[in-house]
């Protein structure tokens, strides 16, 4: 698997960079208006936490080409901070549907709903004629996805998905060194995300049939899973860096300590790929989340390959099976980011992996503004962001029915 050069290996270990591959070095440079600058219009769905602390201070700060001409959300406080954040008067909204309405003038939404909302907002926004920026997942169910990227073809409009860390510096100096063939083939992953529980603040769901209300994470109509709300990230990078489709899923899961949930708080997931490499993948929500709360090793034919973060620097350490090791460093930022970079460092929760993220989800915006001016397709899209919830799903099912799931199965309902 990997594109073997030849090269002698200290010679193709010294020539990589403390950067990233092609797509994530493109376009570094952050956006600077002119006077001949098109301004491009945003309407911004939801102002909850994720937007108020990630979309519209990167859209109010780094991107004078973008103008968010509206905001909405259905809690009224959620959108009076939402203002506040982004520290401008525009018309607020309680109903997507009235704001699109009302803005034709708008190019794009980007999409901050809970999960089982992105399509219904998404598919909205592509028949009202905008471009649609939404956070992952992609939607809770298959054919929810599959009406999401034949909407956005149908009405010829780019669908970009939030997955921050396909845009890490880090990860795409894996995905290149990988194909480079610095391992060999992969053979094997293993991985874990052991991140701590969900923000106890999230936006509540009032079930109609009960009508309790319920942290929307909680809930499996709501969030599709808890391996779809966030193991969904590292299992799209394993998809990603593997680089061959999985042919069965297997996992094992359930509530260990919050007992009191429909979605759980542990699992082990086993994915058997069709290039013969196999992942294990762990996920708990009970254990403290730090820094160091992520892990992934690759293993392949002729190596091993790690990762280490540190709060100014990061890692990838080679250990071949035979011969010297070598450790390649790789910056949070590059250059034309100090200024994100920076600001990052100076908010209120600098941390290493969280900072990785941040400007991450920057670079989700620099590339879908790049995507809009020049019609390309974003690095994260559709397709790719349906194949993560394929594996989410597949995973989930496994787990509550105790059977092997093959690719081929398609229609998963939880």
């Amino acid at each position: 698997m990997g594109n073997q050069q030849t090269l002698t290996r200290r010679k193709f270990l010294e020539g990589a960079i403390a950067g990233a591959s092609g797509l994530a070095m493109a376009g570094s440079n952050p956006p600077s208006a002119s006077a001949d600058a098109r301004t491009w219009k945003y309407g911004v769905v939801a102002t909850g936490t994720r937007a108020r602390g990630s979309h519209l201070p990167i859209l109010r700060d780094y991107f004078p080409q973008v103008e968010v001409v509206a905001l909405c959300d259905v809690t009224p406080e959620n959108l009076q901070q939402g203002l506040k954040v982004y520290g401008k008067n525009v018309p607020a909204y309680s109903d997507y549907k009235k704001m699109l309405a009302e803005h034709p003038e708008m190019d794009a939404v980007v999409v901050v709903v809970p999960n089982f909302l992105h399509a219904e907002v998404a598919i909205a926004a592509f028949e009202a004629g905008k471009h649609v920026l939404t956070e992952k997942p992609l939607a809770t169910h298959m054919a929810d996805a599959t009406r999401m990227i034949e909407a956005s073809q149908k009405h010829q409009r780019l669908l970009a998905v939030g997955f921050e860390m396909r845009y890490s510096l880090l990860f795409h100096r894996m995905a290149e060194l990988i194909q480079q063939g610095a391992i060999g083939d992969v053979e094997q992953v293993f991985a874990g995300l052991f991140r701590g529980d969900w923000n106890p603040h999230s936006w509540k769901y009032t079930d109609p049939r009960t009508g309790v209300s319920t942290n929307w994470r909680f809930l499996t109509y709501t969030s599709g899973c808890s391996l779809m709300e966030d193991g969904i990230h590292e299992l799209d990078v394993i998809h990603w860096l593997v680089n061959s489709q999985p042919k069965v899923i297997q996992a094992q899961g359930g509530n260990n300590v919050f007992r009191d949930r429909q979605t759980i708080d542990n699992a082990g997931v086993l994915i058997e790929f069709e290039s013969g490499a196999r992942c294990n993948f762990g996920f708990s929500l009970f254990t403290p989340g730090t820094p160091d709360a992520l892990v992934m090793r690759f293993y392949g034919s002729q190596g091993e390959m790690i990762f280490r973060r540190e709060p100014e620097i990061q890692y990838i350490d080679i250990k071949p099976y035979h011969g010297k090791g070598e450790t390649i460093q790789v910056a949070y930022s590059q250059p034309g980011e100090e200024k994100v970079w920076n600001d990052i460092l100076k908010g209120p929760h600098a941390d290493g992996m969280g900072n990785d993220n941040q400007i991450s989800t920057y670079r989700v915006h620099r590339e879908f503004l790049k995507s809009l001016e020049t019609g390309a397709a974003p690095f994260a899209n559709g397709e790719g962001a349906r194949d993560a919830i394929h594996i989410a799903l597949a995973a989930e099912h496994s787990l509550r029915k105790g059977e092997i799931v093959p690719w081929e199965s398609r229609d998963i309902i939880l």
